[in-house]
């Protein structure tokens, strides 16, 4: 019968401690909304986060070269994006405040400021590879050519 006159109050629970994070030891940081703009367009992926775009920037600000690895996934053809069979395997440094990606597999370098613009133009060598040596006549092709070419071909299903 007393069980019919409780009635339910909302309790707060406060902590200092981060309760739910794929982050040990995580804590909070005050930026300015720019820095934060900033930090958005250097992130290589949408879902990545703050942490990992802060991480990579901080060997550069030490002047040190600490290349890092991109896995290139998506592949743009002739205007259809296509789904590489297996990622190619993107090589970043970063060296007086430029991005140097290059894979020597498919010969494949670019220099360029921003990243999101080498990716961009990393793709553009892709695609100027698969004209050069997929859509030209094998018969214009020398062995190492067509060797090449067949690599290429072997990118996509």
């Amino acid at each position: 019968m007393l069980d019919s006159y409780l009635i339910p109050l909302p309790i707060g629970i406060y902590t200092t401690a981060v309760v739910s994070s794929s982050m040990s030891g995580a804590s909070s940081i005050k930026i300015s909304d720019e820095v934060k703009d900033t930090l958005k367009h250097l992130k290589i992926h949408p879902r990545e986060t703050y942490n990992d775009v802060i991480g990579r920037l901080v060997p550069q600000g030490q002047g040190g070269r600490s290349p890092g690895h991109i896995p290139l996934m998506y592949a743009k053809i002739h205007g259809e994006i296509r789904e590489l069979k297996n990622p190619i395997d993107l090589s970043v440094e970063f060296e007086d405040g430029d991005y140097i990606i290059y894979n020597n597999d498919f010969h494949l370098l670019v220099i360029a400021p921003d990243l999101k613009e080498a990716l961009e133009e990393i793709n553009d060598e892709l695609a100027a590879n698969w004209e050069d040596y997929v859509e030209r006549d094998a018969s214009d092709l020398t062995k190492g050519a067509l060797e090449f070419r067949e690599k290429l071909r072997g990118l996509f299903d």
